[in-house]
C-alpha cells in the first residue's frame, strides 16, 4: 500500500467518525509541522527580516512567494494542489486535508506577523474548484 492510499484512508476514516470542528483542528495542528511547506520558516524570516515594516513585509511576500494583494486584501492561491500526499493521484482524496493547508498558512502569519491571523479557505481543488484560495485577514497594514 502507498502512503498516498494509507492517507486517503486515514482522512476517510475521520471523515466518517469525527464532526467538522474536530477535524479542523485536527488537520490544522498537522499543518503547523508539515514537511512538505513551500515556504520554510527561515526563508519567511528572511523576508519578514528584510522588511522595515508589516506592510513591506507583505509587498514582498507577494512578490518572492504565492501571496497577491487583490484590492487591499491578501490571498494565497495554488495553482494546483501541491501536497505530496495526494496529489499524484487527486481521485477519492478528502477535501479535510486542506484545513492541513489553512493551519500551515495560520501558522506562517502568527509567526512571521507575531500575532493571530485569521484565515479562510475559499476554494481548494479538492472542492472541485480550479485552485486553492485561502484569504488571509491581516487587518489594516
Amino acid at each position: 500500500m502507498s502512503v498516498a492510499t494509507w492517507v486517503k484512508e486515514l482522512l476517510k476514516g475521520l471523515d466518517s467518525q469525527v464532526d467538522e470542528n474536530a477535524k479542523k483542528t485536527i488537520m490544522a495542528a498537522c499543518g503547523e509541522k508539515c514537511p512538505f511547506t513551500h515556504l520554510t520558516d527561515s526563508r519567511l524570516m528572511e523576508i519578514r527580516n528584510k522588511s522595515e515594516s508589516e506592510r513591506e513585509f507583505l509587498a514582498n511576500l507577494c512578490n518572492e512567494w504565492r501571496l497577491r494583494n487583490e484590492k487591499g486584501q491578501h490571498f494565497v492561491v495554488f495553482d494546483q494542489c501541491y501536497c505530496p500526499l495526494v496529489n499524484e493521484d487527486l481521485k477519492g482524496a478528502s477535501k479535510t486535508l486542506c484545513y492541513c493547508t489553512e493551519g500551515n498558512l495560520k501558522h506562517k502569519f502568527r509567526l512571521a506577523l507575531g500575532r493571530e491571523v485569521e484565515v479562510e479557505t475559499q476554494k481548494t481543488i479538492l472542492r472541485g474548484h480550479d485552485e486553492c484560495r485561502f484569504l488571509i485577514k491581516v487587518g489594516n497594514v
